[in-house]
């Protein structure tokens, strides 16, 4: 069965964002072994127990180069997703032949998930749009995700990831950087900070160094005018995050705050389990900040300004000067949001699709990545 695939652009939620990959074969994949070799990358495996390994994707090696590890924003989604309206692209940049021809670029599997889904794997609605696989009945996602969704996992699996490429021929040792967007952003900095000397350089893009329940806070400010009883709203924030604070188990705080739902987020935005979930704890304290003044290698600070939960990182640089740290470059985007979309308007003054410029951050990125450092 042939099928002509065009290349087209997909809004997805605020977590992550995704292009719907171009193919250079009409034949529409099948499987899973069909869509790597469509979108040219190899899987890897590494062990880390009798029963359990740690997957990620890299382009295909060819000779040695530099590497850049990619860790992905929250939620639960697969590595490559086949749908019927074409393969979705594995990262939200396009990874044209000039990127693969300097980098390999490597990304890995998020614990607990399918590396493969098609449409019947993914759920309905907006957790569908967001590439997510299917929630259950509490609109959560699979168990063993949430289990291990811990920053000490995440950032554990992505240590050993880099452990093992560094012992292959195609990796350059001296040239491993580090690019992390959304809770990626939390992990990379957690990475960085743990195992500094694998790590030549850092992208912070987007993750709210000082927690998701600042991001909270600062969403609900933003949006004050059309959110009805903002002082609710707020201080059911401060107590869940009191709560969270004092040590109080997951179990219990579902139980405590799981009414508070509808007077904190819109009960479709399926990301709402991070409030109440174990993956947010250890994702919260320390909050990234922490880890980012830990960090002696150079630094990129990604930001686009026109997201409310992320404003709060306008603080970093102040925090790197009060820290005498000199070793922060950033990167801020007027006009795009979470995911570098940047909303539009016609020559009448009309508002059109957004655009989507994650290219244009990614572009900005490997031209830092070349520059010397400090």
């Amino acid at each position: 069965m042939q099928h002509n695939k065009p290349l087209f652009l997909c809004i997805l939620s605020c977590l992550f964002a995704c292009t719907w990959a171009q193919l250079n074969a009409q034949v529409y994949p099948t499987d899973y072994k069909s869509a790597l070799k469509l979108l040219k990358l190899k899987e890897y495996a590494v062990s880390v127990a009798k029963s359990d390994s740690i997957y990620f994707l890299s382009t295909i090696p060819d000779k040695k180069k530099k590497t850049i590890v990619f860790c992905q924003g929250s939620g639960p989604q697969p590595l490559v997703i086949n749908l019927k309206e074409g393969l979705c692209g594995v990262f939200p940049f396009r990874v044209d032949s000039a990127a693969r021809n300097e980098f390999n670029i490597v990304i890995v599997s998020k614990p607990g998930l399918k590396r493969y889904a098609t449409d019947d794997d993914l759920a309905a609605d907006l957790a569908r749009q967001a590439q997510y696989l299917q929630l259950d009945s509490m609109n959560r996602p699979p168990k063993k995700y949430t289990d291990n969704n811990k920053l000490y996992k995440l950032g554990g699996d992505c240590i050993q990831v880099i452990k093992f490429l560094r012992q292959q021929p195609w990796v350059d040792n001296d040239n491993i950087y580090i690019y992390g967007h959304s809770q990626g952003a939390v992990v990379a900095a957690y990475v960085a900070a743990t195992d500094p000397q694998d790590i030549k350089k850092v992208i912070y893009s987007q993750g709210n160094a000082y927690g998701v329940y600042a991001g909270y806070l600062s969403s609900i400010i933003y949006n004050q005018e059309s959110t009805p009883d903002v002082n609710k709203k707020l201080d059911s924030i401060y107590s869940i995050h009191s709560s969270l604070i004092d040590g109080k188990p997951d179990k219990e705080m579902a139980e405590l705050y799981q009414w508070k739902e509808a007077d904190l987020v819109d009960k479709k935005n399926n990301d709402f389990y991070d409030l109440y979930y174990g993956g947010w704890r250890s994702l919260e304290e320390p909050t990234a900040i922490d880890y980012l003044l830990k960090i002696n290698c150079p630094v990129l600070l990604v930001q686009g300004l026109n997201s409310p939960a992320d404003m709060d990182n306008k603080n970093i640089p102040l925090d790197f000067a009060r820290h005498h740290k000199k070793n922060l470059t950033t990167l801020f985007y007027p006009g795009y949001d979470h995911n570098f979309f940047k909303c539009a308007t016609d020559e009448h003054g009309n508002p059109k699709a957004p655009e989507f410029h994650w290219d244009d951050v990614f572009s900005d990125v490997k031209a830092w990545i070349k520059k010397s450092n400090l």
